[in-house]
């Protein structure tokens, strides 16, 4: 098999460090010299259509969002994957920032690398390290580096698009990020937590973590100790198997994936309609949606898989579906509401 391209291995409750890069970046080149036709991000409005996008992706494959960091021509984030579905999430994200992009640049064809950059992480310290390499992302960069200590604080400090003003104490955390996990290795109270990440961030500004670097960018197949990264290269060789490291057991949440017509059936008795209506086109209703939006997100269905299922017409419908009903439960309370009881009684069935 060509390892260049070794199959990406995927179990419950993985932690991975995940990178995506504008087609023709390289790793550890700048943005010096480029054109800003050949950034990911032009302004803050592709920003932040980047960020919608992340989040309604998030909610829907059930994904935990620990950290993350958009530069101009590159993104991180440090993320687990409940159900084993990190491809999923990726191919869903990627596509639709490109259509996004193309559209309102007007160009065609890829707008990211071939492939994602994706090293499965062991849990603590390696969390921690990984979230500040991730956070330092915007000082790291030449024209930053000949700024002082001082400025470039206040650079990490303005910088928008990463987790860091989160991390701080800043600002609030949004729903689809969990910076829990990290802060509690920084102490008890969250103001403890705020300064103690603060410190062990900032205070190594002066210079990199040589270590981490070396397993980011060499040849290593994860990030972690030898029991685990010899865990994961059997993984890759073989493919089989489930992994548990009952150390930060805690810290991860398997879900299993339930069967279609068990999700449909406890959607169908919470919106208080016959399992066969989610089959059914109706104007203005949203059952469709709901009945995507669990298939998705509970069964672990494709959304070519769960037109199928509801029979719809493609999945770019299923897809369109699962964004109207996202905009009638902003506007629609009850709805909501119905939406939050059939996911609640999902995820206690999932870990059941």
């Amino acid at each position: 098999m060509d390892m260049a391209r070794r199959p990406r291995v995927e179990f419950e409750g993985a932690i991975y460090h995940v990178t995506a890069r504008i087609v023709g970046e390289r790793a550890g080149h700048g943005v010096e010299g480029r054109a800003k036709s050949q950034w990911l991000f032009r302004d803050e409005r592709d920003h932040q259509a980047f960020i919608e996008r992340l989040a309604e992706r998030i909610d829907t494959y059930n994904i935990r969002l620990y950290a993350h960091c958009e530069m101009r021509t590159h993104w991180h984030a440090l993320l687990e994957t409940p159900q084993a579905n990190l491809g999923r999430f990726m191919h869903s994200l990627n596509t639709a920032y490109t259509a996004f992009y193309n559209a309102r640049h007007r160009r065609h064809g890829h707008l990211l690398q071939g492939r994602y950059g994706a090293k499965p992480v062991e849990g603590d310290n390696y969390l921690l390290s990984l979230s500040r390499y991730i956070h330092l992302n915007p000082v790291r960069i030449k024209r930053m580096q000949e700024l002082s200590l001082d400025e470039q604080r206040c650079h990490l400090h303005l910088y928008h698009w990463s987790s860091y003003h989160t991390y701080i104490g800043r600002s609030q955390a949004p729903g689809w990020l969990e910076p829990g996990p990290v802060l509690r290795l920084c102490g008890k109270t969250k103001q403890e937590q705020h300064q103690q990440y603060r410190a062990f961030v900032e205070n190594s500004l002066a210079e990199e973590d040589a270590e981490l670097l070396s397993v980011l960018k060499g040849p290593s197949l994860a990030i972690g100790g030898e029991t685990f990264v010899d865990d994961i290269r059997s993984r890759t060789i073989e493919l089989i198997g489930k992994y548990k490291k009952q150390e930060d057991v805690s810290l991860r949440h398997v879900l299993e994936r339930l069967n279609p017509e068990e999700v449909l059936s406890v959607a169908a008795e919470v919106m208080e309609v016959e399992p066969s209506a989610f089959q059914v086109c109706r104007r203005h209703s949203p059952l469709r949606g709901v009945a995507a939006r669990m298939l998705c997100k509970y069964a672990g269905l494709t959304q070519r898989q769960a037109a199928d299922e509801l029979h719809v017409g493609s999945g770019a419908a299923v897809g369109k579906q699962q964004q109207k009903l996202i905009h009638e439960m902003a506007h629609d309370r009850r709805l909501r509401q119905r939406v939050s009881d059939i996911e609640t009684r999902l995820t206690m069935l999932c870990r059941s």
